[in-house]
């Protein structure tokens, strides 16, 4: 009914000869928009799965070229929307040994997800970390690796064979967050 009152003298006075008319039945005002303005709302966190992983998620990422964007967009984009994340700067235990703290990363989050880039692919101790998620996730009959693209870049045939999500255009990061974080709500259990 707003829409109508708004519409209606509009109409009828940039064209006379135009008379718009509301017909409906209907008892009580309804939403046209869910968000004022287009842009909604800060999301509400979401209750954790209850399957038994500490994390929802693991970052693997090359800090050499991947730590303020990781650090500053993704972490905190992720856990606003409640998604529980394990990430190296915070979450490996100071004076323990980097392979043991990669390895429990990996087993006590539910996926690991690479933020692949040509920095990332270089390195060995990312590699280990997704190497380590495939094959937990072989054993398991599990997807436990999810990749994002983050910087153009040809990753190894084993990685290429699966899909991952394009984060390149900065312009599309938000809308293929939502997609991202959807997904790691989902259990593990392969397709």
């Amino acid at each position: 009914f707003d829409l109508f009152k708004y519409v209606q003298p509009r109409v009828t006075a940039d064209k006379a000869i135009q008379h718009p008319i509301l017909k409906a039945e209907v008892e009580e005002d309804f939403p046209i928009a869910l968000y004022q303005g287009g842009k909604s709302p800060t999301p509400t966190p979401m209750p954790p799965l209850d399957d038994g992983f500490a994390y929802d998620v693991f970052i693997s990422y090359r800090q050499k070229s991947e730590k303020t964007w990781v650090r500053k967009t993704l972490v905190p984009q992720l856990e606003a929307t409640g998604l529980r994340v394990f990430v190296d700067y915070r979450d490996f235990r100071l004076g323990a040994p980097l392979i043991k703290e990669m390895e429990r990363a990996v087993v006590t989050s539910r996926y690991t997800l690479a933020v692949l880039s040509p920095a990332y692919l270089e390195s060995n101790f990312t590699e280990f970390e997704n190497l380590i998620a495939e094959h937990l996730g072989l054993e398991q009959s599990q997807r436990r690796l999810l990749m994002v693209m983050r910087e153009d870049c040809e990753p190894r045939l084993g990685l290429r064979s699966r899909l991952w999500l394009d984060m390149t255009d900065d312009e599309e990061v938000e809308m293929n967050m939502a997609r991202l974080t959807q997904e790691l709500r989902l259990s593990p259990e392969a397709p």
